[in-house]
């Protein structure tokens, strides 16, 4: 059923005409318990949406909005594995990513809970031997600088990550983000590395995609134009992919790709392989500790109550201001510098899922 169409829309509108003449510093005058009852703290995070324009009897209407679209079993439907992507119709289970409880996960009947734990078994074993510089290149030189090509997805998350976690990156070690098909972009980066030191990672489910592909073999070339050779391909190039031959066909040993699945959508992506670039910079320790930081995230959204579950308010709060009082321009405005990609990634992940 379309939002639109259920009984408490009307009384939204008629809410959101009131709100208009409404300043939000009467809501505070009016109601001195506000800025505590309109908070919601978990999983070590602090949300305060108070200064939003919803009253109390704003906040009823949405939450009976939330109850008529079936949002409590919705949640559910993700957490069971239900095909709840209804326009690919694939099952929405980044979630699992972040779980390491081993509790079983499904799709289409097959528990993916041991595919998970494998997948990130070998991204912590790869990047425990870069930690211990025994990931060499060609030379015998431990590699130290790690530049990632991808788009969408596959750049913007883990890039974002990277930089919030600016405190954790390994000593020595260097990343690079290429996703602009502008040979400029890839050029600017390889004039700061070193073929000897240097592991390139592409990051490509189909590993067709243009833009990324164009990039990975202007990196081959530039590799092979420097000193490597096609057998030394193996040692600087790494892939985040589900197509074998087209990564063997490159060069790239098979041991040395990584998968992810089609129930990860790519703006999820982070948390799966794809997120490869974050644990090789940061260290395995750090990574795993974001993904159980999500994980706690995941469990409050699973378990809360609809008004005191913050993903769920915070959603609540968007229809409020795009759809009942016409508010069309979200700000994200990061005070701490580490997150300054984390706008870029919020508009991917926002706008490809809402449109």
């Amino acid at each position: 059923m379309s939002p639109s169409k259920a009984a408490c829309w009307t009384a939204l509108e008629r809410l959101g005409a009131e709100a208009s003449k409404t300043r939000a510093i009467a809501l505070f005058d009016d109601d001195p318990k506000r800025a505590a009852d309109f908070s919601i703290e978990a999983a070590g995070l602090f949300l305060d949406y108070s200064k939003n324009k919803i009253s109390r009897a704003a906040r009823a209407a949405l939450l009976d909005l939330a109850r008529a679209s079936g949002l409590d079993a919705a949640i559910g439907a993700m957490a069971a594995g239900e095909r709840i992507n209804t326009t690919e119709k694939r099952a929405v289970l980044h979630i699992a990513l972040r779980d390491f409880s081993g509790r079983p996960y499904l799709v289409d009947g097959e528990d993916v809970a041991p595919l998970i734990a494998a997948e990130r078994g070998k991204m912590k074993a790869f990047a425990v031997r870069m930690e211990q510089g025994a990931l060499k290149g060609y030379s015998g030189r431990p590699i130290d600088t790690i530049v990632n090509i991808g788009i969408g997805g596959s750049d913007l998350g883990p890039l974002m990550a990277v930089e919030a976690l600016r405190p954790c990156w390994r000593k020595g070690r260097r990343a690079f983000f290429v996703s602009n098909v502008d040979g400029q972009h890839l050029a600017d980066t390889l004039i700061q590395c070193d073929p000897e030191t240097t592991l390139f990672i592409v990051a490509s489910k189909t590993f067709t995609t243009q833009e990324t592909m164009t990039n990975a073999e202007s990196a081959r070339r530039w590799f092979l134009s420097k000193g490597g050779n096609e057998a030394a391909i193996a040692s600087h190039f790494i892939a985040l992919s589900t197509n074998v031959k087209a990564v063997t066909a490159f060069g790239i040993a098979p041991e040395n790709m990584f998968v992810f699945w089609d129930w990860v959508g790519g703006r999820y992506s982070m948390w799966s392989a794809i997120g490869l670039s974050v644990a090789l910079q940061c260290g395995w320790t750090a990574f795993e500790a974001m993904l159980n930081g999500a994980h706690a995230m995941d469990a409050h959204f699973r378990d809360a109550p609809l008004a005191a579950n913050m993903p769920v308010m915070l959603a609540l709060a968007g229809v409020w201001n795009r759809n009942i009082i016409g508010a069309a321009s979200l700000a994200v405005l990061p005070y701490d510098q580490r997150l300054h990609r984390l706008p870029a990634y919020l508009q991917q992940l926002d706008m490809e899922s809402n449109g």
